[in-house]
């Protein structure tokens, strides 16, 4: 009878059943205390080899591959132990700038809160690191030392210029300046200008981009640390203004510079620029040689999973030039793993936008998919505008590749109102020429 009614109770029990990603991250809340575990769900997914992905399931996203929730529950106690380790970070340098308040140490006390800043920032939390810089910020105005109040300014502009914020990132930038050359701090100067360079390079003025980047190297002209990354941007603009002989010399400055240093990250950063001013002269082998370079001087370094990231995108890239779209997808398959694998849920999305280009290219109107995962992971955790505009703009283009010029033009017009809060307008003019271009 007992025997029975168990093997009645066995045969009713359900048959366990893999549990897809997405079914995983839709059953748990979008609150901020659940995200490492959603991000350890990302990470623990199951992968496959390049080939087996575009032999078996060529159109698969992270959402579709499979979770082993054993495996999750293992993983609590490291997970835990990480957001311990962020609030312990956190804390200690609240309680940091606490002590150094108490001491009468003001300067001392708005570094503490920029340390925890840069910490939050690093780990992508942009809304807490904004706070803590505000608060740096408000603190360092009342010093007679300006250096803490050009600091504060310096890491704003960098926070909002990397949100995208560019008009606002230049405005911090711009005061940190004024207070640098008042005070005669070259440091200081050489930094802001940098800054104020960047957000110009990133709205496509390379005049004035140029003009600010050279200006900060002659404050920094005694500061290696300083001039390699102005030298590199220097090359870098050079080479969009078309002055390849100027930008190759730059560009090796900046390398001498780095090696120098022993700043590998630096080198690798160069030769990626290296790399994409000798694809824009057809160097087709040297580009090859470059990247691959680049991607051995990783070695070297303790894991960079963004630096990782930004070598296996450019690789990709270049392949898909090319017109060698087997070793493009194979690349961004390896790019996807390493994403997933660092919770890097942004570049994963930037993976995802190139895949769907890739798959324009082929004639794959399937290749939909990997532009949905996309816009679902720029409005994971804390939203990503900026780069969610971007996958629609490449949307865009994949729909208008597939015929479909209608839904080609409600993704411009989506990006074109996702960049309006930024006051992007150089962004938002290429969107309003690609309109026209569409229409006519």
């Amino acid at each position: 009878m007992s025997n029975t009614s168990a093997a009645s109770r066995a045969s009713a029990s359900p048959a366990t059943t893999a549990l897809r990603v997405e079914q995983a991250l839709r059953l748990l809340p979008v609150v901020e205390d659940l995200a490492p575990l959603r991000g350890c769900v990302v990470s623990l997914s199951s992968s496959r080899s390049p080939e087996a992905w575009r032999a078996v399931e060529p159109n698969r996203t992270v959402g579709k591959r499979s979770l082993d929730s054993t495996a999750l529950r293992a993983r609590i106690p490291q997970v835990l132990n990480r957001v311990m380790g962020r609030m312990a970070y956190l804390y200690d340098a609240a309680v940091d700038a606490l002590e150094s308040e108490q001491s009468g140490n003001l300067s001392q006390a708005v570094r503490a809160l920029m340390r925890a800043g840069e910490f939050e920032e690093g780990d992508v939390r942009y809304m807490s690191a904004q706070a803590w810089y505000r608060q740096a910020l408000d603190l360092a105005e009342q010093l007679r030392d300006r250096q803490p109040e050009m600091e504060a300014l310096c890491h704003i502009g960098r926070l909002e210029a990397t949100r995208g914020y560019l008009d606002a990132g230049a405005r911090a930038f711009q005061r940190s300046l004024a207070l640098a050359e008042a005070e005669s701090d070259g440091e200081h100067a050489a930094g802001a200008c940098k800054g104020l360079g960047d957000v110009l390079f990133a709205q496509s003025q390379w005049s004035g981009a140029e003009a600010w980047f050279a200006r900060g190297l002659q404050y920094a002209e005694s500061n290696r640390a300083l001039a390699g990354p102005l030298s590199l941007a220097l090359g870098q603009t050079a080479h969009r203004r078309g002055e390849y002989s100027a930008a190759a010399a730059r560009l090796q400055r900046a390398l001498d510079t780095f090696e120098a240093l022993g700043d590998t990250a630096g080198f690798v950063r160069t030769l990626l620029a290296r790399g994409l001013m000798e694809a824009a002269q057809g160097k087709t082998a040297e580009v090859l040689a470059t990247y691959r370079a680049a991607l051995n001087r990783l070695e070297e370094i303790a894991l960079d999973s963004v630096l990782e990231l930004t070598v296996r995108l450019r690789l990709a890239e270049l392949y898909l030039d090319l017109g060698r779209l087997p070793d493009a997808d194979d690349e961004l398959r390896r790019a996807e793993d390493a994403a997933v694998e660092h919770q890097q849920h942004r570049w994963l999305a930037r993976v995802y936008l190139m895949i769907g280009k890739l798959r324009g290219r082929q004639g794959d109107e399937n290749g939909f998919v990997f532009f949905e995962q996309a816009i679902e992971l720029c409005r994971s955790g804390e939203p990503a505008l900026r780069l969610e505009a971007d996958v629609y703009r490449e949307y865009a283009r994949f729909r208008m590749t597939m015929g479909d010029d209608d839904e080609a033009r409600a993704y411009l017009e989506r990006a074109r109102e996702l960049l309006e809060p930024f006051g992007d307008e150089a962004a938002r003019e290429k969107i309003d020429q690609e309109l026209q271009r569409l229409s006519s």
